[in-house]
């Protein structure tokens, strides 16, 4: 397996995994994109989803790059609106995606994004490349989505109408159960509760739009992503509990599988997906595991207000 361990010097005071995780999700630094255009992508079963197009008007002749963002995201969190523009101000087409039922794609899907949606984020890359004409695309994907993109990059021979020329994971939970239970039972549940209440707010959108979901009707409302995904995500989208659809979604068994040329990014302080996960897995040659000893869950904040995560993915994805 390779492994790379990146010379990441946390801000000082902010070595501490809890303030470089909460830190950099209270401070994101969301960038204005007033010129995006809104997309709107047909899926099988009748729902929709939303793309959001931020390429510069006479972008560079480069592949397009997708950013998708992780569970109680959307295309206007933060960390993708901070690359978006950077990408923009490069000459670079990029594109945002809100995952099924995701930021405003709520009243427009039934169902909702998951950890193992990979058909949804195939079918927006088909729509990307036959948008702009292009052979392949490059692909940035956050947390749970970073598990998504692994599970997709592992399927490669079930998708043979896109190419990913290049991906990149950034905190991926590729053992949707242990990190489901680690979540839980660390940090006494500080995190787990974090997410709890943003998908509350979440359901209370679904319900306006979707009333007659019977999954929605949430009473008492779950206590734990793992009750949450018992109740709610797994019967909702086709799975018979969470246990079923953790062992699924998962992309760990499988990442042996990848020949596209991929990067995982992980901090072996992160609060959220345990580092631990990575200890024992199987990697494919084309596959390059990156740590570094702090940052938290998706922080990375450096000296001088700088964003040392941002500046990675771009040196990324420039040099490839």
């Amino acid at each position: 397996m390779a492994v790379t361990y990146l010379d990441f010097k946390p801000r000082r005071f902010l070595s501490c995994r809890h303030r470089q995780t909460i830190l950099a999700a209270l401070f994101g630094g969301t960038k204005s994109l007033p010129e995006t255009v809104q997309h709107k992508i047909e899926l099988p079963d009748g729902d929709s989803l939303f793309v959001y197009d931020d390429s510069p008007a006479s972008p560079a002749p480069d592949l397009p790059t997708l950013l998708v963002h992780g569970l109680g995201g959307s295309h206007a969190s933060s960390y993708l609106t901070r690359l978006a523009k950077r990408l923009r101000q490069n000459n670079q087409r990029v594109f945002r995606m809100d995952m099924r039922g995701c930021g405003l794609g709520i009243p427009v899907a039934k169902r909702t994004a998951h950890a193992g949606a990979s058909d949804d984020l195939a079918r927006t890359i088909r729509w990307i490349q036959e948008f702009t004409h292009s052979s392949s695309i490059r692909v940035v994907a956050y947390s749970l989505s970073g598990n998504i993109l692994l599970k997709l990059l592992s399927e490669s021979e079930e998708t043979p109408s896109i190419s990913i020329e290049q991906a990149i994971a950034i905190c991926p939970p590729i053992d949707l159960a242990y990190a489901s239970h680690q979540i839980k039972k660390k940090y006494w549940g500080f995190y787990d509760y974090q997410f709890i209440r943003s998908l509350k707010k979440d359901i209370a959108q679904r319900l306006k739009h979707h009333p007659d979901c019977k999954w929605s009707q949430l009473t008492p409302f779950p206590k734990s992503l793992f009750e949450f995904d018992d109740r709610f995500t797994a019967p909702l989208n086709g799975f018979q509990d969470a246990n079923d659809y953790y062992q699924r979604s998962s992309s760990k068994a499988n990442l042996h599988r990848i020949s596209v040329p991929t990067k995982i990014m992980i901090a072996d302080d992160d609060p959220v997906v345990p580092a631990e996960i990575f200890d024992n897995v199987q990697l494919s040659e084309t596959t390059n595991l990156f740590r570094t000893p702090h940052g938290g869950h998706m922080g990375y904040l450096a000296s001088k207000g700088r964003r040392w995560l941002d500046d990675q993915i771009i040196s990324w994805l420039e040099s490839d």
